[in-house]
């Protein structure tokens, strides 16, 4: 499959590129790939069935997930751990309203995937923001500001992402010890959102923060899904692995009567992903190095831009204070190039370019951006 094929969605629905004209929209989350064949098959082939009503989560879904932990991370889950969710957004909103009481405050560092900022809000809580450290070119965690917003009684809740969206950081173990060490000390749970687990580069791995020790595991909730990595982001679907069944209790109680679980396409969707696409996503995961490749040595030459390399994801998180631009969003707006403004995410010096496009789109990208910032 060519991942360089144009897909032209402009006069689709779609959030990203409706309405946008010759612009080139790197912005919304999905990606611009078709999807893999047989996810697309096995979604035609239920349609086929005549009648979508209420699927139940197949035993071989589930057997897939068991799997699937064990495989890619050594880690040995049991299936009544698994609760299916609608998506890892609502996930997280729902342990933000089961897992704390009103009053209560939520640790998430910044900056951060903009709906882990409107979370607390939505539950009536209050967020205590934790600023991400650039240190020797790398993102990482203040460590001692989370310990000292632990310690604080009226945080009762970490929102946590890894791989990072927007920084792209991807956790070490180290790094994922010593965070969990403050939390478990403090008996603050975890909530981690790990979407792009499987979007890693330079042999980088992913570890689930669950996987590292039973007494991390208890205070733990992983948020994991397919729809970012095999391109099925507007189907859905999730899954929360919880060990601790008063945890998992809660997060039950928040979603009742909110139907919050899979649908028959969502969990037809992820079943064939998890179980037909390897060879696929590996394809997809080789395009992407060579496009973040390509645009980091591009972009890093223009006049007062800078950024670091991300480790996963799909996304570039870009500094644009030292280029003189009073509004870098609209200037390059003007040049035909949309990336998604800072400020959503917390910090209004960068933009965030998504690059999980064709390499040729990426390209008349970056000319259009040199025009731009050469004036």
């Amino acid at each position: 499959m060519s991942f360089d094929e144009l897909i032209d969605r402009t006069g689709t629905k779609s959030a990203r590129w409706r309405g946008r004209g010759d612009t080139l929209a790197l912005t919304v989350g999905d990606s611009d790939f078709r999807l893999p064949p047989p996810v697309r098959d096995a979604l035609i082939k239920r349609l086929d069935e005549g009648v979508v009503g209420y699927d139940g989560v197949p035993d071989s879904l589930r057997e897939l997930i068991i799997d699937r932990m064990l495989r890619l991370y050594d880690w040995q889950i049991k299936d009544e751990w698994l609760v299916f969710l609608s998506g890892v957004v609502p996930g997280f909103n729902f342990c933000c309203r089961g897992l704390t009481s009103p009053g209560d405050a939520i640790i998430s560092e910044t900056p951060i995937y903009y709906p882990f900022l409107s979370a607390p809000s939505n539950a009536d809580r209050a967020l205590s923001p934790l600023p991400a450290l650039l240190q020797s070119g790398r993102w990482s965690m203040d460590l001692d500001g989370l310990a000292k917003l632990a310690a604080e009684p009226r945080n009762k809740l970490l929102l946590f992402c890894n791989p990072q969206n927007p920084l792209g950081r991807v956790s070490t173990r180290d790094e994922l010890l010593a965070m969990a060490d403050i939390c478990v000390r403090e008996q603050v749970p975890i909530v981690s959102d790990e979407i792009h687990c499987d979007l890693l580069y330079d042999g980088n791995r992913h570890i689930p923060i669950a996987s590292l020790a039973p007494e991390i595991a208890d205070i733990t909730v992983t948020l994991m899904s397919a729809t970012k990595a095999f391109g099925i982001s507007g189907i859905g679907g999730a899954f929360a692995v919880i060990p601790n069944p008063v945890l998992r209790a809660k997060l039950r109680q928040a979603t009742a009567g909110l139907g919050s679980s899979l649908n028959a396409l969502s969990m037809t969707a992820m079943e064939a992903a998890f179980r037909d696409c390897e060879q696929w996503l590996a394809e997809e995961r080789q395009h992407l190095e060579d496009c973040r490749d390509y645009l980091c040595r591009e972009l890093q030459a223009l006049p007062g831009v800078s950024l670091v390399k991300p480790e996963g994801t799909y996304f570039l998180w870009l500094d644009f204070s030292e280029t003189g631009l009073n509004n870098p969003y609209q200037s390059l707006c003007d040049a035909g190039v949309e990336l998604s403004e800072g400020d959503k995410f917390g910090d209004d010096k960068f933009l965030r370019l998504n690059f999980a496009s064709p390499r040729f789109r990426l390209e008349e990208a970056v000319s259009r951006m040199q025009v731009n910032l050469s004036r």
